[in-house]
């Protein structure tokens, strides 16, 4: 029979504490380990529910509920486990579940419901650098009620800039802060910590050591960087001084649960924009966005340009007399939009802390030209504003808008 040994540097996952903060760079083994860990757990006699989750449903299905899967045929459990669906694993003798879920539904609107994650004693979050904001984190723990059995929360994630949430809540200048030693366990991993990689790997991975020491750093030796690396606006000031001809227009990013809804103030004069955070809150209704929009003084002569995917929530706020059109979206629209925005020059109110964060950590893909889905409330919603500039602003300076600094 084939048998399955943990690596070594993965021994601390079989302690007592709640909460594990697994970190590392490339080929650690992180989520063939946590995997192994969690099919464990399934086939015990004792009461197991296991959640994995990530931001997007799609995100989940591709990554590490395929090392379930990998792992369960490598050594002979396929039999002894039924797959249903798509999101669920079973144990066939004794009941107990590994299910998958997700913050969304897609990767750009809907809000998973919390299926799944009633009754359940281990929740495993991928790629936890995915996940925004530290209340979002919160909220997603904060769900999670045993009811019997273990609870356990498995964070998992390949450290970023210093300037990320994960490393304010939990690290001081990328070392794990003490305060958390009680309850919380600390793994980090690098390829040097697999048992499984191939010699010939670690020896090309040790020579880039010496041939690109910073991508060393981040990608081999996982550790947390002082800036992000491939940040897609680098060509913004922190200083806001609209000109006072320039055109207003406003940007709207619906949320509720898990997302924020984003208000942007946007002023634009040729090749320049101005932005200004003015909403950035969960639990938002759209009578509450109504309502924040009457506070500021937008009129219902302004221009709020608004998430096309949410065509409800602009009919309801249209029909209480504003001004709101959706966003043009297409196939390539968010590539085209960040493009345009690239090409100008940004300018940013010092005082939009949300707005500051979010550009800071907005980054590409590794390797693609796509951004990643995170990080990008507010940078939507100026985005819409910012595209919609060419094709609308001029028709209405001819109508007569007024325009506001």
């Amino acid at each position: 029979m084939k048998v399955f040994q943990f690596p070594d540097a993965f021994a601390p996952l079989f302690n007592d504490k709640n909460y594990f903060i697994i970190s590392g760079g490339r080929a650690g083994a992180k989520s063939y380990s946590v995997a192994a860990y969690f099919l464990l757990k399934l086939f015990q006699p004792e009461y197991f529910r296991g959640v994995i989750c990530r931001y997007t449903a799609t995100s989940v299905k591709k990554t590490i509920l395929q090392d379930f899967l990998d792992i369960m045929n490598d050594f002979g459990l396929s039999q002894y486990a039924t797959v249903i669906g798509s999101d669920t694993i079973q144990c066939n003798f004794n009941g107990n579940k590994i299910i998958s879920h997700s913050m969304k539904l897609t990767d750009n609107s809907q809000q998973a419901k919390g299926k799944g994650l009633s009754g359940i004693t281990h929740l495993l979050i991928d790629e936890a650098t995915e996940i925004s904001t530290e209340r979002e984190y919160i909220k997603l723990i904060d769900s999670i009620r045993a009811t019997k059995g273990e609870r356990k929360i498995f964070v998992m994630f390949n450290p970023e800039a210093k300037s990320h949430w994960i490393h304010q809540r939990w690290f001081i200048n990328g070392r794990p802060n003490p305060k958390w030693n009680e309850d919380h366990e600390f793994v980090h991993v690098i390829y040097k910590d697999n048992p499984f990689l191939d010699k010939r790997k670690v020896r090309e991975y040790d020579q880039i050591k010496e041939r690109e020491p910073e991508r060393y750093s981040r990608d081999m030796l996982g550790e947390w960087q002082d800036f992000v690396e491939g940040k897609v606006y680098d060509n913004v000031s922190y200083v806001y001084e609209p000109d006072p001809e320039s055109t207003v227009i406003y940007g709207l990013d619906f949320g509720f649960s898990n997302d924020p809804a984003a208000l942007v103030k946007i002023n634009i004069k040729g090749n320049r924009a101005w932005m200004k955070e003015l909403l950035y809150q969960t639990g938002y209704t759209n009578d509450d966005i109504v309502d924040v929009l009457n506070e500021l003084g937008v009129t219902r002569s302004d221009l709020i340009v608004a998430d096309s995917a949410e065509p409800k929530s602009i009919e309801e706020i249209k029909r209480k007399g504003f001004n709101v059109k959706g966003a043009i979206k297409g196939p390539d629209s968010i590539r085209s939009g960040i493009q345009r925005m690239r090409d100008m020059e940004l300018f940013v109110d010092p005082t939009s802390k949300n707005l500051i964060h979010e550009i800071e950590n907005y980054a590409w893909k590794l390797g693609t030209n796509k951004p990643i889905d995170a990080f990008n409330h507010l940078l939507d919603s100026a985005r819409y504003a910012i595209t919609s500039d060419k094709h609308k602003v001029e028709q209405f300076r001819l109508s007569g808008i007024r325009r506001r600094a």
